[in-house]
This record gives C-alpha cells, structure tokens and sequence, in this order.
C-alpha cells in the first residue's frame, strides 16, 4: 500500500510542478510578446519610436504615419501653447518634423 501511496504522491508532485512549469513559460511568452515593436496598421511592418518634443511616438518608416497613444496628442499640444515664443512657429516645426 506504501508503493501505491508513493506513486500517488509522486504523480501529484510533478503534477504541480509541471504546472508551474507551464505558467512561467506563459509568462515568458508574454513578455517578449510585448518587448516586439508595434507594427504599421498600414504596412503591416515594425514602427520605429521616436521622440517629438520629449514625447515618444512610433512612426511607421513605409508610410510615414505617427501613432500616438493615450494622452501622448495633449501633452504635445499642452507644450506648444505653453511655450512663449512664436506659437505658430512651434507649431509649423513640429509639422516639419513629421514630414
């Protein structure tokens, strides 16, 4: 009966740890998941990041098109009405860049 009952705990044991096992390589595959550059919703290939005034953007290279996230648009227009030179100035440099 102890042959059975050490089997028995056996199974269970390196059922617990091939759990676990299989939880942590879920969570590896996660994270380089998220390490991956955006891609393009256009070309369908990797962004790059680039900083417009202090704020990173990805930018698709086929394209050209910048992708902001959440808030990023505010803080750019936060930073050019808070600037005291020439507003209009700002504001066509930062037009430029995108170009």
């Amino acid at each position: 009966m102890s042959d059975s009952w050490d089997k028995m705990k056996k199974a269970k044991e390196d059922q617990y740890f091939q759990k676990l096992n299989q939880e942590a390589m879920e969570r590896i595959s996660k994270r380089q998941e998220e390490d991956k550059p955006r891609v393009s919703p256009i070309s369908g290939k990797p962004m790059v990041e680039e900083t417009i005034m202090g704020v990173v953007v990805d930018r698709c290279t086929e394209s050209g098109g910048i992708w902001l996230d959440r808030g990023e648009l505010e803080v750019l227009m936060s930073k050019i009405k808070g600037e005291e030179n020439n507003e209009t100035w700002i504001l066509d440099s930062f037009f430029k860049y995108l170009k």
